[in-house]
């Protein structure tokens, strides 16, 4: 009997230690370098319960600003699965925690509010907000635990009025689902639909080289009515953290000038271009000359961009004579310092098999006897995404002799571009259908709604409605295109973030309208 529960005391304390350790498991603190997007238990939320907006942080060159400020007092509230703000109740949350260094975290930003903050070791945490992957709110927390929130570069201390899940936050709920259903009852919700289109628009050069310089088309629609069409100069790039920009700049180099590549966050202190992150070198223009390297950028999605650089041999007795022509795939974030990702780095063990054995078929088809890829880290990075029949893929290049005397070689990869890279590539019209319709049409993409096709002619874009999986009888818009445009970027949006996407294109763009849309298309 002793030895029964001798042995029913053992089996007890064993369930105790691991309940013990499992629990202490649980409550860890987030570890450094944290940097992750998870739907996390209550206990991991990082401000778990119902605050207020309690007081705007100002500096002297925002305090004018304190009287047209209307979100001190906002309620905010976070729960496991969803948030509050604005007075609109968010489901399918997730969290990305980082910690950053805080000197490059500002390096954009307001840094007079630094003076307001507490931080050891020059380190913050970054914490934010996303539904359904899309980006909604951010905030940070300092060496003592203060949360600030940011909010249209606006900065606020967030102050707790409740552990748990508020009243304030019941009544939201309760208060979104009415009138969801009252809405739905009526009438049906507006389907919206927006899309950033990047494009890359060749330039004529006082050298004969030629350049190009780029722009961003804004289209959107709601229940299939076309608004107004709006287009800027440059990238206007959607990422999670916000919108950035992409340019070009020239640089003075040891042999000319050089293409470089910068990316920096859109803030309202950068408004319509008045003012930017200094420039150091000046951008494009169409006088200049004796370029010895020049970036063509062929793609750019979220976190990275594909470029070709080439790079003029100035020494020969030939105008326009190439030393080197590759393809570079960049991040987004370290534009300039990078040379480039090898292709095992973006689609691991079945990239690099799939470059050897593109190379191998390539060599023995050239005619090339003797050619051997001396460097293979560098023919790794050798490769970029191109369109080809409505749809993103991988191809590489290889340069035979590395001395611009052989002529380099394209290739196909046979892979599939991963979902970090082109998170949506599907076609809602057959390219048949399109074909059939538009012998003429070279490119398409369609909208995740299905309810509107962006199709390209080598001297238009034409917009139209899909209906089943056919395009409408006519177009609904015609634009023209400036000669030689080749598409660079494809980014939608749907839903309540189309009216989002649009008032911060108009905000922090010089835009004008290039389709005035249809009457009635108002934005909501």
């Amino acid at each position: 009997m002793r030895r029964r529960m001798h042995g029913r005391l053992l089996v007890i304390l064993i369930l105790l230690m691991v309940l013990t350790v499992s629990l202490t498991a649980c409550s860890q603190a987030v570890p450094e370098s944290a940097d992750r997007i998870s739907s996390p238990v209550n206990l991991e939320i990082p401000a778990a319960g119902t605050w207020v907006l309690e007081r705007r942080l100002l500096d002297d060159t925002t305090e004018a600003a304190e009287a047209d400020d209307v979100l001190t007092g906002e309620t905010v509230g976070f729960s496991p699965d969803t948030m509050l703000y604005a007075g609109q109740m968010f489901r399918d949350i997730s969290y990305k925690i980082r910690r950053v260094n805080v000197h490059e975290y500002f390096l954009h930003k307001n840094r007079e509010i630094l003076k307001k903050l507490d931080y050891e070791n020059n380190e913050i945490m970054v914490v934010n907000v996303y539904s359904k992957d899309n980006f909604l709110f951010e905030f940070i927390i300092d060496s003592k635990g203060e949360k600030i929130a940011l909010v249209d570069d606006r900065y606020y201390v967030m102050r707790k009025v409740s552990e748990e899940v508020s009243d304030v936050q019941e009544a939201a709920v309760h208060e979104t689902l009415e009138s969801g259903i009252k809405e739905a009852v009526a009438h049906k919700q507006p389907v919206r639909s927006g899309l950033l289109l990047g494009v890359r628009i060749p330039v004529q050069t006082a050298d004969g080289l030629g350049d190009f310089k780029y722009g961003t088309y804004w289209i959107s629609c709601i229940n299939s009515t076309l608004r107004p069409v709006l287009y800027t100069d440059d990238i206007y790039l959607p990422r999670m953290d916000g919108f950035w920009k992409l340019e070009v700049e020239k640089k003075p180099g040891s042999s000319g000038l050089e293409d470089s590549l910068r990316a920096y966050k859109v803030t309202n202190t950068y408004n319509k271009g008045g003012d930017r992150p200094a420039v150091t070198g000046y951008r494009n223009v169409s006088e200049r000359v004796e370029t010895r390297l020049r970036r063509a950028i062929l793609y750019v999605g979220n976190d990275y961009a594909c470029v070709e650089n080439i790079i003029y041999d100035t020494d020969s007795n030939t105008a326009g004579a190439v030393f080197e022509k590759t393809l570079r795939t960049l991040p987004v974030d370290n534009l300039s310092n990078v040379d480039g990702i090898k292709i095992s780095d973006m689609a691991g063990e079945n990239g690099a098999m799939a470059m050897e054995n593109a190379i191998a078929e390539v060599l023995a088809n050239s005619g090339y006897e003797g050619i051997v890829i001396i460097d293979d880290d560098a023919q790794q990075k050798n490769f970029a995404l191109y369109r080809k029949t409505g749809h993103w893929f991988f191809k590489g290049r290889i340069d035979p002799d590395r001395q611009g005397h052989l002529p380099y070689m394209d290739f196909n990869l046979n892979l599939l571009p991963p979902a970090n890279m082109v998170a949506y590539d599907v076609l809602h019209v057959p390219w048949k259908e399109m074909k059939d319709k538009l012998p003429n049409a070279i490119d398409i993409y369609t909208s995740p709604n299905r309810d509107l096709a962006v199709i390209l002619t080598r001297s238009h874009i034409l917009l139209y409605t899909i209906e089943g999986r056919k395009l409408s009888g006519e177009p609904i818009a015609k634009i023209r295109l400036e000669e030689g445009s080749t598409v660079i970027m494809a980014e939608w949006s749907m839903g309540e973030y189309v009216a989002r996407w649009e008032n911060s294109f108009i905000k922090n763009n010089d835009t004008h309208v290039v389709f005035e849309g249809a009457s009635g298309a108002e934005a909501e």
